[in-house]
């Protein structure tokens, strides 16, 4: 099974480790490959990729092929960081969003939004851009920000929790049949407290 290198977080590692030990338990090894992330989602939906590590559950309503294996790897928040106070997130005019992160692009679906969505790669990209105040606001995944920029001075802006969420693992479809034994074998390893220490191994429970 190929799957892409994410993003070098505690939270990938912790899942990369976890559901290694779920497919070894079922008889399969994954392969982590480097492959570009901004065409990730395309190429798991297209069956170049086996699946996606983690990612939010609604991603299947824009990537059919993609299967969800229901069972949550971890909670985390998604959040709004803006340059007023006062103003709520329906007042902004621009906001900046990373484009290889559903999660952003889902809350502005589901929560229209009137002013101007600028898409761009990184994190540190939609800070600058918010720091230049070339936009009033960004949307990111509250985790990204903590691993990626510790040093980041939120306090110059405001940040509003948006909603909290939850990473799970994806598969092709053609994987179908192995996704109840994968599904039994994540809650095993819960139960028996491996998800648990894997957490605590890379201080998860902070986020």
């Amino acid at each position: 099974m190929i799957f892409n290198r994410p993003a070098d977080t505690p939270q990938a590692r912790y899942v990369i480790d976890l559901i290694k030990m779920a497919y070894k338990e079922i008889g399969y090894e994954i392969h982590i490959i480097d492959f570009n992330h901004q065409n990730a989602l395309v190429a798991a939906n297209q069956g170049v990729l086996d699946g996606q590590l983690g990612r939010i559950a609604n991603v299947k309503d824009d990537y059919p092929n993609l299967l969800k294996v229901d069972y949550p790897l971890f909670d985390f928040n998604l959040v709004l960081l803006k340059n007023c106070r006062q103003c709520q997130y329906e007042d902004l005019k621009s906001l900046a969003i990373q484009s290889s992160y559903p999660a952003a692009q889902s809350y502005i679906d589901n929560h229209p939004f009137d002013g101007d969505v600028i898409k761009v790669r990184n994190v540190t990209a939609q800070l600058n851009l918010l720091t230049q105040k070339r936009v009033e606001g960004t949307i990111l995944l509250e985790f990204l920000l903590s691993t990626k920029h510790p040093g980041f001075d939120q306090t110059a802006f405001h940040k509003q929790v948006l909603m909290p969420m939850q990473s799970f693992h994806f598969v092709h479809k053609r994987h179908k049949a192995i996704i109840p034994q994968l599904t039994k074998v994540l809650k095993k390893l819960d139960e028996n407290g491996t998800v648990q220490f894997l957490k605590s191994k890379y201080s998860l429970s902070k986020f």
